[in-house]
């Protein structure tokens, strides 16, 4: 393949999967990062980092993707329309970052797979609104940086994508394993003070501000997988694979080309392992923690995935152009399988395209009612509080405990959101209730009507299943 080809091409293909998915996805949503978009609202408006105001409580979980979105409305950008733009463009760059460690690492066709499946990947696109495609993209440079040795830029891409997620640490912890055992000098201790020198101040700042400098979301998410209905980050994963991926013939190929990469990855000993252990260490570390499932915890291990995949690829297309002695050869099959892999995605892009999230519309719905027609320091309690609370604009009671960690400890083995939702009720008696029909039945039917709640709007969508019940509990 000549320079300027190897140059081009990649950076064209970028530009239209940019263009792609912001002509499909860029008004994607689901209801988690309107939590942070609050937070960006807030502090752009001077009224701090909060979620509420008034009350320091850290329930995002990505400073610094607050810091760049409030940065952003502070220029006149909307929020959730900016962070689906930010979010498409480091999925291209991460596509890049895989080609670009091909190259480095000498094994082109993995580099040329990781282009093609990673920033499409339905997983991913899914994701797209949330901090994952910025945290993926800062580390995938981070380990880009180190395979060209260049360790202070390694320090500065993963101090970033640490403050963009906390568990971004375990990437540090990955490359500082690799090196010690690659044993390629002396300790680079400038670029570990860098590295210190960037997380510091934020642990330093929330421990100050919010008395703790992890998210009470973390003890929340714990106390979710507490629940016998819940389902453990593991368990979840087996269940993304199996359900919404390998039941489905487009997708197999993939596994394929990560099963025959696997082995060749050990015996090659392989750079790519550097990517593959994070992947392999961030999982270990989520099942640790004891947190129950949500989709997007996985982007990280898709990161190992697609680098398996292509090192299957890489494998297959040496041995075809060994066999047949001519480069062009690997190439041909290279680009066959990567276009085996994309008619996979294609599919699943279309499903995701025609068949969006349904609570985004009706929750939109709800806020507006509630900014229009409720006092501005009335409290709302409900289950979800993201797009609701973000459209709203109302001081917020998560029955989740997501916002209030004490609501979060009500959640035990032998209770449920129902006794959570009880007691936060009856603790910090909000002046409205935003229930969806059936999910809470006791506090709906029993409490609710007991304190003197009254119904006052409802809300429904067509796709949609459940009405929408505002409830006005002020006596």
């Amino acid at each position: 393949m000549t320079v300027r080809l190897a140059t081009y091409a990649p950076l064209a293909w970028s530009a239209l999967v940019v263009a792609a998915l912001v002509a499909w996805f860029g008004s994607h949503g689901y209801d988690d990062p309107f939590i942070t978009y609050r937070y960006a609202e807030n502090l752009a408006g001077g009224l701090g980092f909060v979620y509420n105001a008034g009350e320091r409580v850290l329930s995002t979980t990505t400073p610094l993707y607050t810091l760049v979105l409030a940065g952003a409305r502070l220029l006149g950008a909307d929020v959730p329309l900016f962070s689906n733009a930010l979010g498409v463009a480091s999925l291209a760059l991460g596509g890049l970052a895989f080609w670009w460690l091909g190259q480095a690492w000498h094994t082109p066709f993995a580099g040329l797979v990781g282009l093609v499946a990673f920033p499409l990947f339905p997983l991913l696109v899914t994701s797209l609104g949330s901090e994952v495609a910025l945290y993926l993209a800062l580390t995938l440079g981070g380990f880009l940086a180190y395979a060209h040795g260049r360790y202070t830029a390694v320090a500065l891409l993963l101090g970033l994508a640490a403050l963009v997620r906390a568990d971004g640490v375990l990437a540090a912890v990955a490359v500082a394993a690799v090196f010690l055992i690659e044993r390629r000098g002396p300790i680079p201790w400038r670029a570990v003070g860098i590295y210190a020198g960037l997380l510091a101040p934020w642990f330093v700042f929330a421990q100050a501000y919010f008395g703790a400098p992890f998210p009470v979301t973390l003890a929340a998410k714990r106390r979710q997988g507490l629940l016998p209905a819940s389902e453990l980050f593991l368990p979840g994963l087996l269940a993304q694979a199996r359900d919404n991926y390998w039941r489905y013939p487009v997708y197999r190929p993939i596994f394929g080309l990560a099963g025959v990469g696997l082995p060749y990855a050990a015996l090659a000993r392989s750079r790519w392992l550097l990517p593959i252990g994070w992947s392999g260490l961030y999982i270990v570390a989520y099942t640790a923690l004891g947190v129950t499932s949500y989709f997007w915890y996985y982007g990280p291990v898709l990161v190992g995935f697609v680098a398996l995949a292509g090192l299957g690829a890489e494998w297959l297309a040496r041995l075809v152009q060994r066999a047949l002695g001519r480069l062009v050869a690997g190439w041909l099959l290279a680009l066959l399988l990567a276009a085996l892999l994309l008619r996979g995605e294609y599919a699943g892009l279309q499903f995701l395209r025609d068949h969006p999230d349904t609570r985004q519309l009706p929750y939109h719905a709800v806020g507006t009612w509630l900014r229009e027609h409720t006092p501005p320091g009335a409290r709302v309690g409900t289950l979800e509080v993201g797009i609701i609370g973000y459209y709203a604009q109302r001081p917020m009671i998560d029955f989740a405990g997501l916002l209030q960690p004490e609501v979060a400890l009500q959640l035990t083995p032998s209770s449920g959101y129902d006794d959570a939702a009880v007691w936060a009720f009856e603790h910090y008696r909000p002046d409205f209730l935003v229930l969806q029909n059936g999910a809470l039945p006791r506090l709906q039917t029993e409490v609710a009507p007991a304190y003197g709640c009254r119904p006052v709007h409802t809300i429904s969508a067509a796709a949609y299943p459940l009405l929408i019940a505002i409830f006005d509990c002020r006596v």
